[in-house]
């Protein structure tokens, strides 16, 4: 065998996820109306108990610059975070935070350690992108199958044609995952000869 044997090969890297941090995103501040000037606040619910598990100051300057007020391990940080706007098609336009370390236009700022940036400078991956091929096709079997009603039948008002097109695709994950399952057994009787 050419290489000798590698342990663990392949196997996703193992990164910080974006869905372990908290984040303010843009579009639920549009949303709550809290991009006009003055001083406002946000806050995290424990999802678990409900209660407030962390809170932030948003200082809001002017239409193009706010202000994050936190503290964190009981040292109080304002960091200053520039809004850029995009036009819309009918005479709006839409706001994006700049990223206070690299400037691009991003919809979410993470907190990591001290500071809120985006999730690239941060390093930080989807919990998606560490998933190997079996927790992707569980995934996406998972996703097809809300669509279908129960023991995978035919919801009401779903056309025949797409019922045989979801079941179809569900059966092409079950092939997915026994095909990594086989090639799995193959590399161990590889490996075990």
């Amino acid at each position: 065998m050419k290489g000798g044997s590698r342990c663990g090969a392949g196997r996703p890297a193992q990164h910080a996820k974006a869905e372990q941090c908290r984040h303010i995103d843009i579009r639920r501040f549009v949303k709550a109306d809290i991009l006009r000037p003055g001083a406002w606040g946000w806050v995290w619910n424990d999802p678990d108990t409900g209660k407030e598990a962390a809170s932030i100051g948003i200082n809001v300057k002017t239409m193009a610059m706010l202000t994050l007020d936190y503290a964190v391990g009981g040292v109080p940080i304002c960091e200053p975070v520039r809004i850029e706007r995009t036009p819309c098609t009918f005479g709006h336009s839409r706001p994006w935070f700049a990223c206070p370390a690299c400037g691009h236009r991003v919809a979410l700022l993470y907190l990591r350690g001290v500071r809120f940036r985006c999730r690239n400078c941060h390093g930080l991956r989807y919990a998606s992108q560490s998933e190997d091929v079996c927790g992707r096709s569980w995934r996406k079997q998972s996703k097809l199958e809300d669509r279908l009603g129960q023991h995978w039948s035919k919801p009401k008002g779903m056309h025949k044609a797409t019922h045989a097109r979801i079941l179809g695709a569900i059966w092409q994950c079950e092939g997915e995952r026994e095909d990594a399952l086989v090639a799995y057994i193959d590399r161990i009787d590889c490996n075990g000869q």
